[in-house]
Parts: structure tokens; sequence; C-alpha cells
């Protein structure tokens, strides 16, 4: 994904898959996204390399009150993602299609439960900095982190439902905009980058976090469930630690709760966001990825 801006405006621009089976390669139009103070243009580009199949999938949904008509627009986002198969493409299919509407639902649930006045409250010594920690729609960081958790369970939880012979699964990188406030979620190698440039020099600033095994947290908690790490891989077969999908290795340890990171658009400063699966990301380091997309989109 590529979040740039012209002047007043801001533009996106997302380098991600889709599945085509017998295409090698993969590109869409553009889609402007109006967030208010700036607008988001967004792209998409693919190539399945020597695969037989295209198993990335990927979503620009420009807002979430088609799926919840009884959102307010404080708790409305723009949602960009991409879905990273492995193993076939029946996950990455399906949370394309389930993931917008589970989030819309826990977005919608957690304003209901706030206008009802049933939503947890907090000590007054703690109201400062729940205040300074809100955000897009009055949200706190918690609220929204506990909403991506919960449509990420959701979803998980249907594939095994719904889809029980299903044996692949699928990595993951969202990204949610509420005017400059963006929530950037990850599972697994997936990334995204934020391109700040500041004294004439191009930042990359990492916005996610890898989920493999050499990082302890990960492999302790594998370790804890009754997994095992072998030659790089969980019980031998999977090389990340957290997806959605993967159901058997699920009881080991393998989880679906994403890391979830905050940052605030600056206007003045931030040119893009450069989303893409491990396999972009292997190609080129992130400097070269954003300083190529930098000179690209000057043209």
């Amino acid at each position: 994904m590529l979040v740039g801006k012209r002047g007043a405006d801001a533009t996106a621009s997302l380098g991600v898959g889709e599945p085509q089976l017998k295409r090698r390669q993969v590109e869409t139009g553009n889609c402007v996204v109006d967030c208010g103070a700036y607008r988001l243009l967004a792209s998409c580009y693919g190539d399945k390399g020597m695969r037989k199949q295209m198993e990335d999938e990927h979503v620009i949904v420009p807002s979430l009150l088609p799926f919840q008509p009884a959102l307010s627009p404080a708790y409305d986002f723009a949602l960009f993602a991409v879905f990273d198969g492995h193993g076939g493409r029946q996950s990455a299919a399906f949370v394309k299609e389930a993931f917008p509407s589970e989030l819309a639902a826990q977005l919608l649930l957690l304003q209901q439960e706030k206008e009802n006045g049933s939503s947890s409250s907090v000590s007054e010594e703690k109201a400062d900095a729940t205040a300074s920690a809100a955000s897009a729609g009055g949200l706190t960081d918690r609220e929204m982190k506990q909403v991506i958790y919960g449509a990420c369970r959701k979803v998980d939880a249907r594939i095994a439902t719904e889809i029980p012979s299903c044996r692949d699964g699928c990595t993951a990188v969202v990204a949610l905009f509420h005017g400059q406030q963006v929530y950037v979620a990850c599972l697994g190698d997936s990334a995204a980058y934020l391109a700040r440039r500041k004294d004439r020099t191009l930042h990359c600033i990492p916005l996610t976090e890898v989920h493999r095994h050499w990082v302890i947290e990960e492999k302790e908690r594998i370790a804890r469930m009754g997994g095992t790490i072998e030659n790089g891989r969980v019980n031998g077969s999977l090389e990340v630690t957290r997806s959605f999908g993967d159901i058997s290795l699920k009881r080991y340890g393998v989880s679906c709760v994403p890391t979830v990171k905050k940052f605030t658009l600056d206007p003045a400063l931030d040119e893009f966001v450069l989303m893409g699966c491990d396999g972009f990301w292997n190609c080129w380091t992130a400097s070269e990825a954003l300083n190529l997309a930098s000179e690209a989109w000057e043209k």
C-alpha cells in the first residue's frame, strides 16, 4: 500500500495481489477514498511468480457503512488490507469476504454498548490518560484494539466452522483510516512502512512486526502450547507464528490475534504508506522499495 499526498490531498496506492488463476499479473484501477481533510488514492498490483495460482487477496473498502448502516460516522473507517495466502487460497479468499463485515459488526457492538451506557467505565485517575489516548471517533486505542482483535477471532473461528476441510492459511496486514488517525494491524510476515520526508530525506518507518520463530515471545508461546520449532517452522510446517486459518496448528499456539499500532498522519511530512506480502519485501529492502515508490509517484 502506498499512501501519499499532493498539496492538500493525500493519496494511496496499494501493491498487492488479487486471485486470478490464469493470470500472472494483476493490476487494478485507482480508487479514491475521501477521508475528510484529505483523500486516498488506492490501486493494486500483484504477481503470482512461479505459483500455479495467485493465492493472495486484497481489500479496498472506502467505508464500512454498507456493511452496518447503523454505524455512526464517528465509528466508520476506510479499510485497506493485503491477505497473503500460503498452502492454497481458501483462507485468503474467505478472509477477504468476511473481515470487513466482522469489523463493522464489532464497531457497531461497541457503539451500541457506549450508547446504552454499558461500556466499561474508567476511574478518575485514569480519565486524563484515556482522554489523551482517545482517537478516531472518540474511541480509545484500547477499544479500537479490542474491536480489531474481536473481528480477527470471529473470522478465524468462521474458517474452522464454515470450511472445516480448509488446510491452508494466510497472513495479513490491515490499515484503517479515520481522519488523520491510522491503525495498522498485522499477522505473520506481511508488512507496512510509512514514508516520511524530513529535511529532504525519505525516512522508512516500520508500522508492523514480524511474527516468526526467532521472536522470543512467539517462540515461547508456541512452546507453552505444546508446539515445536523445527527447521524454522512451527511443527516443521509453518514459517509464521500468527495467521488466519492453519486450523490444525491453532492448538499449538499459532495465533489469530494481530499486533496493532497507531500513528497520526502528518500532512507536512508523510508521503505514503507501502503495504505488501513477504514475497514483495524479499525483493527489496524497505529503503529501496520506498524510494522506488517515491520516484514512480513523482512521475
